[in-house]
């Protein structure tokens, strides 16, 4: 048997810390003090930081008004905390998404930077992502329904990166393996965002498919994962993972006969892109 492979990583590591994960599904989803908001019907998102994420900054939209709790006391009512959308500029697009210029926030001690959140209709997206069964099925559900991007340089506990004074920055959404980053309708039913969680490698967007005889494109990400679809937090990789370090894939092929053992292939990813 011979296959050809093909293997560019977004981006590389070897290894991580062997670090426990919180249990994000029993993260606190309560809000202390709400503003009185504009329209009917805000939408949650939650941030957490620290190994136990425990420290939680709420993000809700209000229609063209994003509150965030970037002081992590709970309360979305404090000055500062009510971000208007972006105005579009005279060159935009009506498909550019307008986002929410946040800047910084602090939690649990440690200040994170340049807090981008956007949202898109889905429907303005490329013709591939909206074709997706998921993508689809959000679209049977609203038409209208937005998906939602983030940027942040995280003030990272264990790691150094190219942003402020050493922060690493992050991106997370529109997708992932699980699905589209949305708000949610009700804070308990909010999508978890961990951007200083532990570290896992994945496959970036797709899981591929394998075929016998034929090259295989699998593109991979390292970052933390998050509760919901869409909040895998991934790492800018350059000045963050050193090039030194590069990860180890293994395929497994199914044996022809049951009872004899897979044959195993092992391949050092060394293409960053």
């Amino acid at each position: 048997m011979s296959t050809h492979w093909q293997l560019p990583a977004i981006v590389l590591l070897a290894t991580a810390a062997a670090l426990p994960a919180a249990d994000l599904a029993k993260v606190p989803r309560t809000i202390a003090k709400e503003p009185a908001y504009a329209t009917k019907s805000p939408q949650y998102l939650l941030l957490v930081f620290g190994p136990d994420a425990g420290d939680r900054v709420w993000v809700v939209l209000d229609g063209d008004t994003l509150y965030v709790d970037r002081n992590g006391n709970g309360d979305l009512t404090d000055p500062g905390e009510a971000v208007a959308r972006k105005k579009r500029a005279a060159s935009d697009s009506d498909d550019d998404g307008r986002g929410f210029e946040v800047g910084e926030l602090t939690a649990g001690g440690r200040t994170h930077k340049g807090l981008v959140v956007g949202a898109i209709q889905l429907a303005r997206l490329g013709e591939e992502i909206r074709n997706r069964p998921d993508a689809r099925k959000l679209l049977r559900a609203d038409p209208k329904a937005q998906v939602v991007s983030i940027i942040l340089e995280v003030q990272h506990p264990r790691l150094k990166g190219p942003g402020v004074d050493g922060r690493v920055p992050v991106q997370v959404g529109p997708l992932d393996l699980d699905g589209f980053l949305v708000f949610a309708t009700r804070p308990q039913d909010a999508p978890i965002v961990h951007p200083d969680g532990p570290l896992q490698i994945t496959f970036f967007g797709v899981r591929p498919g394998l075929q016998i005889g034929r090259e295989s494109d699998m593109v991979l990400t390292v970052g933390a994962p998050g509760l919901g679809g869409g909040t895998f937090a991934m790492l800018t990789y350059d000045k963050t993972i050193p090039d030194t370090v590069h990860p180890t894939l293994e395929v497994a092929y199914a044996p022809a006969k049951a009872a004899d053992p897979p044959f195993r292939e092992r391949f050092e990813l060394k293409e960053r892109c």
